[in-house]
């Protein structure tokens, strides 16, 4: 089998099939449409002319003949269609897609690395996955940020996690697993994740103490310190990206969903309730609901009554009017999970972009598959989805993902997130 010289000077199996599609895109752009024949031909010359010569053709030799043999055969729309081709992949191969200055930017700061070119860019992150690679060149699939900026860094010395958002445990109701969390935190965010944390551990508001203090400040206190801890710990060009949910039971609720009005304080987290089919039930009913809390050091349990539709209409409103707090409707998720069967398996909380839920020291290892490329002939009669590619697209973006999971192994900030990732293994694969 005949072998051609790729741009990086690796050796690879010579493939006329390639060489026909090429020429066959050219046309499909021309008035005179596509002389498969032609390019069949076109394929076989150049074939038997390298084979005769005993000279091992190089990628950019067998395009310059394939612009020749097209002009010879009359195809001058052609060959100059397929010259405008070859430039457009060296400007992407170089600078990437087209972009705005916006665009740019991102791209710049945020995920290319110094000054690789945009072909290193694309080898790095699919890890020399031909078939990824081209699926991203073509818009067809994306990994997440943190695989975009981080991936073939740690053979650099760099400590980058390559998973986008990880879940802490809930903060347990006293002072060192407050602490505690903080310094996980900012671990977290040394090597680039974010993080999702449930606050609904924490004692309400003047709940008794048993320190210096009588009674503590509540739950809705210390969001502060894991705002300020996100707002500390840089991330070349992004901060942290944190995540606050509360039970809407907790006594503090209230103050929970006002605290975004106040645009001085907790300005580094987003913040999200987590509602119950019963709140939900209340709200239809217009009736009262209780907000609890049992103080496990004390015995103490604190209880208020509210009324369950204005507490709705106040996050409802304050949604509204500052986009935040979110609902997470806790009911469908563990009733709707794959793991929603196994009495052991708990959801500690969801990572800041709230798409997925996760357990106690869980990650988020991402990619996503643009459904609109796949759509050919679109805005028109004849319309069609291409389902085998897709579902190729699909089973190549899981393999990937699985690949990325691995290298990933070592590249947690903590010992029970790299735990979490080796036994339950999640990926997330979107559209």
């Amino acid at each position: 089998m005949m072998k051609i010289i790729k741009r990086d000077s690796s050796l690879v199996e010579f493939n006329k099939e390639k060489i026909v599609n090429a020429i066959v895109k050219a046309m499909n752009e021309c008035q005179a449409g596509v002389d498969k024949n032609l390019a069949w031909k076109i394929a076989d010359k150049i074939e038997s002319e390298f084979k005769d010569s005993g000279v091992l053709p190089t990628v950019e030799s067998v395009q310059d003949r394939v612009e020749e043999l097209l002009a010879v055969n009359g195809r001058f729309d052609a060959s100059k269609r397929y010259i405008l081709f070859r430039q457009e992949r060296t400007r992407l191969r170089n600078q990437g897609w087209e972009m705005t200055d916006l665009q740019r930017d991102i791209y710049e700061k945020k995920y290319r690395f110094e000054n690789e070119s945009f072909d290193k860019f694309l080898n790095r992150v699919s890890g020399g996955n031909n078939y990824i690679k081209k699926a991203i060149k073509d818009k067809k699939f994306m990994p997440a940020g943190r695989i975009l900026a981080g991936r073939g860094l740690d053979k650099l010395g760099r400590k980058v996690t390559l998973s986008n958002c990880y879940v802490l445990p809930k903060i347990e109701d006293n002072i060192e697993s407050i602490f505690d969390t903080a310094k996980y935190l900012a671990r977290t965010y040394s090597y680039g994740g974010g993080v999702g944390l449930n606050i609904s551990k924490l004692r309400p508001k003047g709940a008794k103490v048993n320190n210096a203090a009588n009674t503590t400040t509540g739950a809705v206190s210390f969001m502060d310190l894991y705002s300020m801890v996100t707002g500390l710990i840089g991330m070349r060009g992004r901060r942290g990206a944190l995540m606050l949910n509360m039970d809407v039971s907790h006594p503090d609720i209230e103050e929970f969903i006002d605290i975004k009005n106040d645009l001085n304080k907790v300005t580094k987290a987003n913040i999200s309730v987590n509602i119950t089919d019963d709140f939900m039930n209340a709200v239809k009913n217009n009736e009262e609901y209780e907000l609890y809390f049992k103080v496990d050091a004390t015995g103490e349990e604190i209880r208020k009554k509210v009324n369950a539709r204005k507490l709705f209409r106040k996050l409802a409103f304050n949604n509204w009017n500052m986009a935040e707090p979110g609902m997470l409707f806790t009911d469908r998720i563990n009733s709707w999970h794959l793991m929603s069967e196994d009495p052991e398996f708990e959801f500690a909380g969801v990572n800041p972009c709230a798409e997925e839920t996760l357990p106690a020291f869980g990650s988020c290892n991402l990619s996503s598959i643009n459904l609109a490329e796949f759509v050919k002939k679109p805005f028109t009669k004849h319309a069609y989805f291409e389902f085998e590619k897709f579902g190729e697209m699909v089973r190549q973006g899981v393999i990937y993902l699985n690949k990325v999971l691995d290298e990933n192994m070592n590249l947690h900030p903590l010992k029970q997130q790299r735990e979490m990732s080796r036994d339950l293994r999640q990926i997330g694969l979107v559209t």
